[in-house]
């Protein structure tokens, strides 16, 4: 049996074949079989269109977690939420073929919504290597596990992705710290238990003035504020905080070491995000709906809607490849750091501006008045949320900065 069927000694009691049988009678007992996907099919079903960002009404959105909290609880307790992490913080150290099966398996089941913990895998490892020992034991298990759910209080009103401005100050008090200031386009902060939040501790100049600490959201002077959107929903927020504390167990890190802290949560999350819109189903990246649209539009024999139709589409494709297989150092020595996180996050922001552009110039008038035709107003939401992309998980401008600093080694402006 090779290596990528059965872990390594002390690993894992059981091959994968037995792991995949054991994890189908889970799946089999606890959730229904999802139906088998169609191939996209213009003016068949509700017209959803392209949506960027998840805007349920409060209710719905509260049903919503309250079921994903309860899938994860019972995929958890059943041995199958933290299927790499270690043992010693309650996950199981398998492999990551392990992972990936359970994964592929779980997609042909009908489960609640994993959008409320997609920072898990984020944070956890850095809680992990840079949480204090109270940090270790609690927060990174309670995560997988759904007890937690959590945000990221980087950027701010006058700072943005510029986290060398950010005014937030965390000042020393007796056991801990307070924090006081404002943060901006917080993701789930109204949902959020915990977030790791991006601090000022000094006025010293350079990086060490900053440091990052994890904060209890449900305390008194943690104050959380909707922002409402161009699409009519509210994704974001903004979170004021007066004099929130913060103990000193829940610093991550020394003090003085936030810039660090928040560089690998940031390219953690960047790394994933490239590929991510390939997997939602939409039609939008393998290319199904845009071509559905340019027929329906009677458009397919236009020359400049045919090319642009292919440069949207390659664009997906390309990036996909990128996400999939990472890129290759070795040919390149003179990286000085991998470059994949940083152009996946870069990819997605050109390929969804271009997508935008696309919907713009085939719908012409459609786009911008509802009248009731089926496809056309619904591409609405894409255009109207694609702008927010440009600003997640560092603005296009800082990633590119990033890139010519971190990974070609050029100098500073």
């Amino acid at each position: 049996m090779s290596e990528t069927t059965k872990p390594q000694a002390g690993e894992s009691p059981e091959s994968l074949e037995e792991f995949v049988a054991r994890a189908t009678a889970f799946l089999d007992a606890n959730a229904e079989p999802s139906p088998a996907r169609t191939a996209f099919q213009w003016g068949v079903g509700e017209d959803t269109g392209v949506k960027l960002w998840e805007e349920p009404d409060s209710a719905e959105e509260r049903v919503r977690l309250t079921e994903a909290r309860e899938w994860r609880h019972k995929r958890f307790d059943a041995g199958f939420g933290w299927l790499d992490g270690p043992t010693e913080s309650g996950g199981r150290s398998l492999p990551r073929a392990y992972v990936r099966a359970y994964q592929r398996l779980e997609a042909k089941y009908q489960t609640p919504s994993e959008t409320y913990f997609k920072l898990d895998h984020v944070l956890g490892p850095v809680l992990l290597s840079r949480g204090t020992t109270e940090v270790k034991e609690s927060i990174p298990r309670a995560l997988q596990r759904g007890e937690l759910v959590a945000c990221e209080l980087f950027s701010e009103p006058d700072a943005g992705s510029d986290l060398f401005s950010v005014r937030t100050r965390a000042t020393r008090t007796e056991g801990g710290w307070l924090l006081s200031g404002q943060k901006v386009w917080t993701s789930d902060a109204h949902l959020a238990d915990i977030g790791v939040i991006f601090c000022r501790t000094s006025n010293e100049p350079g990086k060490r003035a900053f440091s990052a600490f994890v904060l209890d959201m449900h305390q008194p002077g943690v104050k959380v504020v909707p922002l409402r959107q161009m699409t009519g929903g509210a994704a974001f927020n903004e979170v004021y905080l007066d004099d929130a504390f913060v103990p000193d167990s829940y610093l991550l890190g020394e003090v003085g070491q936030g810039w660090d802290v928040t560089g690998e949560i940031l390219a953690r999350e960047r790394a994933g995000i490239g590929a991510g819109l390939s997997r939602s189903g939409s039609g939008l990246a393998n290319g199904s709906r845009l071509i559905a649209l340019v027929r329906a539009m009677d458009q397919a024999e236009d020359p400049l809607v045919r090319q642009a139709l292919v440069k949207t589409i390659t664009g997906f494709w390309a990036t996909k490849q990128l996400t999939r297989n990472g890129t290759d150092r070795a040919g390149a020595t003179g990286y000085k750091s991998d470059p994949t996180p940083l152009v996946s996050k870069l990819a997605l922001s050109f390929n969804l501006r271009r997508a935008s552009q696309f919907a713009g110039q085939v719908l012409g008038s459609r786009l911008t008045a509802d009248g009731g035709e089926w496809g056309t107003f619904s591409w609405n939401s894409l255009v109207l949320g694609e702008p927010g992309v440009h600003i997640f998980a560092g603005t296009d401008e800082i990633v590119r900065n990033s890139l010519a600093e971190k990974v070609l080694g050029l100098p500073r402006d």
